[in-house]
């Protein structure tokens, strides 16, 4: 079976890039697909010159085009390309990662681009059992073709001696507007907010990073950039909880979720998504909240309840890439009989 999968970038191994597709190609592979694009630097345009010979056509985040550089001529390169693949009798799958893109700008152009991708799509794949109610509402025609499927993760979990508890709230990752970053700094300033909250993550711009840095705290304090593997696990271990104080409006699956978990953390998000979702799983320690005003709250209430690792192993593969993988090829295997 030969597939091609947008996107590919030519940077795809970068540590500043999302990892989600390259462990998806990886997978993909393992299981005795053909990708048949390569990587490139602009993963649209080196679509179009190709003739429309895979099986089956890939989409993440393509919605977002109009975001980029050239966005209005990528939008209706993407609408052309949709088209000649179905014109082609192709099949397409879309991947519905977030309930809207993130960035409020070019909300017309990105809305042609869900449309179509609603009505275009043989297959919608989201990581939250949400997203299926994002589709009724969009398109209610698309609901039937729409499927769940638990976002894949690892299990990175080892044997270790336990640290002491230095931070009640630890935030960790690049630092971007829609993650809720500026406004939980902006509350924990003008609220009485006692938790010690550390936070770790490369900012966006520096314009974002000057917005920020004066948000500090004695009891909040951020450090502008990136951190190892290793620093995170040991930074994981040193804190009650993970908080993802995502804004609820656009997230429904989370990559710093699903990494959290993977080392074993217990995490507090927003109660949307994914997050609630887990939050309903026996097997973890997953809390949400609908303000920040609630935080302190699952704090105080929550933290003698330890996170089971065994139970976490169980989770994690059960859920792993590999079974990932087993899983959507099977749905690529009846997508083309």
């Amino acid at each position: 079976m030969k597939i091609t999968i947008y996107p590919r970038n030519i940077n795809q191994g970068s540590s500043q890039v999302n990892p989600y597709i390259q462990d998806f190609i990886q997978t993909l592979e393992q299981n005795g697909v053909t990708i048949a694009n390569s990587p490139h630097k602009n993963p649209l345009f080196s679509l179009l010159p190709r003739g429309i010979d895979s099986d089956v056509y890939i989409f993440h985040w393509l919605e977002n085009v109009p975001d980029y550089k050239y966005g209005l001529l990528q939008t209706v390169a993407a609408i052309w390309l949709l088209l000649k693949i179905k014109r082609k009798g192709k099949k397409i799958i879309w991947f519905l990662h977030n309930k809207q893109p993130h960035l409020a700008k070019h909300r017309w152009s990105k809305n042609i681009l869900i449309k179509k991708l609603l009505q275009q799509a043989d297959l919608i794949v989201t990581h939250a059992t949400e997203g299926i109610e994002v589709v009724t509402g969009k398109y209610p025609k698309a609901v039937a073709k729409t499927l769940f499927l638990h976002h894949p993760t690892k299990n990175k979990i080892t044997p270790t001696e336990p640290l002491s508890v230095e931070t009640d709230l630890l935030i960790w990752g690049n630092i971007s507007r829609y993650k809720g970053v500026v406004d939980f700094m902006r509350f924990a300033k003008e609220q009485p907010f006692n938790l010690k909250t550390r936070i770790i993550g490369r900012c966006a711009s520096p314009e974002l990073w000057d917005e920020i840095a004066p948000l500090s705290t004695p009891c909040v304090a951020v450090e502008n950039r990136s951190l190892s593997f290793d620093e995170l696990k040991q930074a994981i271990d040193k804190s009650r909880f993970v908080l993802i104080p995502y804004a609820s409006e656009s997230i429904l699956s989370s990559g710093i979720l699903m990494d959290s978990l993977s080392l074993g953390a217990k995490v507090i998000g927003p109660a949307v998504g994914s997050f609630q979702d887990y939050a309903r799983e026996p097997l973890l320690k997953v809390y949400t909240f609908h303000t920040f005003a609630e935080i302190a709250s699952i704090v105080q209430h929550r933290c003698n309840e330890e996170a089971n690792v065994a139970d976490y192993q169980l989770f994690l593969e059960a859920h792993s890439w590999k079974e990932f993988g087993k899983q959507f090829v099977q749905e690529l295997q009846k997508l083309t009989q």
